[in-house]
């Protein structure tokens, strides 16, 4: 019996690490490819969070923040690796690497373990048999997070760069952010709210049974 126990715990880890390794390939390839940052404004809208919120609804808070965990660690690797692809990113590391990557990491761990939450904390209700309408709010609420968090670490630790860098007076770095905020954040979410709900659905039902 222990035996039994025991190889269905190893076989249900290998598969859970096999989801993780795929959802973490998705956002390095998202990451490094056009797919994954859309220019709107001043600061690019990202397609990232979505498997980094897919992976949080089907596989809990834990697995939400490594994979946010994956996608700061992405947008680390390409300043590093292709600084002339986000010349923003690339400002605020030459001037402290280390706020670089409190920005770049914190948010999307954070953005990652909420989504998580969220996402338990409604398939405990039960209005929602199917889990769309779960699957959905978490989609769109997940997404506004990263865009809440992203940019609210820029607007609390590095005004004055981006202040800088936009040629822009420190005050009015918030109007920015929350103009950014508004015409990016609210179409990425409710893209990741529709993206999320329908894959998050379709691999419920196969990959994460």
């Amino acid at each position: 019996m222990e035996k039994a126990v025991s190889h269905s715990r190893t076989h249900y880890d290998t598969r859970r690490l096999v989801r993780m390794a795929v959802l973490v390939a998705i956002i390095f390839l998202l990451a490094f490819t056009p797919l994954g940052y859309l220019a709107i404004g001043p600061i690019a809208a990202t397609t990232i969070q979505m498997p980094v919120i897919i992976g949080a609804v089907l596989m809990g808070p834990t697995a939400g923040a490594i994979l946010g965990g994956f996608f700061g660690l992405s947008a680390l690797l390409k300043v590093i690796t292709m600084p002339g692809a986000d010349l923003f990113a690339t400002t605020i590391m030459t001037y402290s690497p280390f706020l670089y990557i409190v920005i770049a990491m914190i948010p999307r761990i954070l953005m990652g373990w909420l989504a998580g939450l969220l996402a338990v904390g409604l398939k405990k209700m039960s209005f929602d048999k199917s889990g769309m309408v779960g699957y959905a709010i978490t989609g769109f609420v997940g997404s506004m997070l990263n865009t809440i968090f992203y940019l609210g670490a820029l607007w609390l630790l590095a005004s004055n760069v981006v202040a800088t860098y936009y040629g822009i007076d420190v005050s009015g770095v918030g109007a920015m952010v929350m103009t950014v905020a508004t015409t990016a954040g609210i179409p990425e979410a409710i893209v990741s709210c529709i993206v999320v709900a329908a894959v998050s659905k379709a691999l419920s039902k196969s990959l994460f049974k």
